[in-house]
């Protein structure tokens, strides 16, 4: 089998490959090369379970307005976007500023709500909370 030399290692072909797709896989689960998975507000708090979400209301589409305070599962540089699920005041998301563990922390500490589907907001984690990259109002 063919070997080749990848920095101080020697890999065959066959262990490259393996390598390069566990490499892939790991950047789809945690940049978000696939769709958003819907996370449902409960009790101001969603779990990450890959990068990308769409933010759903609790009590669903059509409950009302609802503050998102928290995300768990994050880990140091992890990456998280955020969008809305509905356009429209009643299912409106405010990513609140400042609260709780795993705390989201806004540019300028200024919540921040997602009213219209295109709506995003970027963060990484920075090993106790996940911090604000941008963000994208387009209502």
């Amino acid at each position: 089998m063919d070997t080749h030399t990848w920095l101080a290692a020697v890999l065959t072909v066959a262990k490259m490959n393996e390598q390069v797709r566990d490499n892939i896989d790991f950047l789809k689960e945690n940049i978000a090369l696939e769709a958003a998975v819907e996370l449902t507000i409960s009790g101001g708090v969603v779990t990450k379970t890959k990068a990308y979400h769409t933010i759903t209301v609790e009590g669903g589409i059509g409950a009302g307005a609802d503050q998102l305070d928290t995300c768990e599962g994050g880990s140091e540089g992890d990456i998280l976007i955020l969008k809305a699920t509905t356009t429209g005041g009643a299912d409106t998301v405010t990513i609140a500023d400042g609260v709780g563990a795993d705390a989201f922390i806004l540019e300028g500490g200024v919540n921040f709500a997602m009213d219209h589907v295109d709506d995003r907001i970027m963060f990484i984690h920075n090993g106790t909370e996940w911090v604000e990259l941008s963000r994208s109002n387009n209502s």
